[in-house]
C-alpha cells in the first residue's frame, strides 16, 4: 500500500480538512483503501464494528434490514463523509447496513487504533469527536428531512404518569 498516496487521500477529505499533517500521518498509517462495486455490501446491520471509514468517492446507501421486512433505504452518503461512529463509542455491533450505490472507494481506519491516537493527544481527539458529532447531527437532520413526507397514521398521546394529576 502506497501511503504516500493514502496521506494525499486524507488531506483531501472534507472531514479531516484542517487536521495537522502529523495526525494525518498517524491515520495514515493505521489505515487502508478498500473498493467496492455498486451493490456491494460494505457492512451489515449487527456486525462488529471495528472501523471507520471515510468516503473517497462513490455513494453509499445507509440502511436498516429488519428480518421480517426488505430492507429499507435510510440515507446516502457521499465523497468526504465518515461512516462507522459506533465503533468510536465502543458500541459492539453495527445498527445499519451499508450497500454501494456504484463504484465506490473507501479510506478504512481501525477504531481501536484511532482511539488510542485520541487519547495521546487530546486536543485532537477533541476535535475528532467534534467533527464526528457534527457529521452525525448532519446525517441526523437529512433522514428527518427524508422521513418528513410520511404521515403519522397512528398517534398514541403521552399521559401524565401515575400520581400526576393537573390542578
Amino acid at each position: 500500500m502506497n501511503k504516500h498516496l493514502l496521506l494525499a487521500t486524507l488531506q483531501g477529505i472534507q472531514f479531516l480538512r484542517g487536521v495537522s499533517r502529523d495526525h494525518l500521518e498517524q491515520i495514515a498509517a493505521i489505515a487502508q483503501f478498500c473498493d467496492y462495486e455498486a451493490d456491494e455490501i460494505v457492512f451489515r446491520e449487527g456486525d462488529d464494528c471495528d472501523s471507520v471509514y471515510l468516503v473517497v468517492f462513490g455513494k453509499l446507501s445507509i440502511e436498516l434490514c429488519a428480518p421480517t421486512m426488505d430492507s429499507k433505504h435510510i440515507v446516502t452518503v457521499g465523497p468526504g463523509e465518515m461512516l462507522g461512529w459506533s465503533s468510536l463509542l465502543e458500541r459492539p455491533r453495527l445498527a445499519a447496513t451499508g450497500r454501494a450505490i456504484e463504484s465506490t472507494r473507501l479510506v478504512r481506519i481501525d477504531s481501536a487504533k484511532l482511539l488510542e491516537i485520541c487519547d495521546e493527544y487530546p486536543d485532537f481527539g477533541y476535535q475528532f469527536m467534534r467533527r464526528t458529532m457534527l457529521a452525525l447531527a448532519m446525517r441526523l437532520n437529512t433522514t428527518w428531512a427524508q422521513l418528513s413526507h410520511l404521515r403519522v397514521v397512528h398517534f398514541v398521546p403521552v399521559t401524565a404518569s401515575a400520581g400526576e394529576t393537573d390542578e
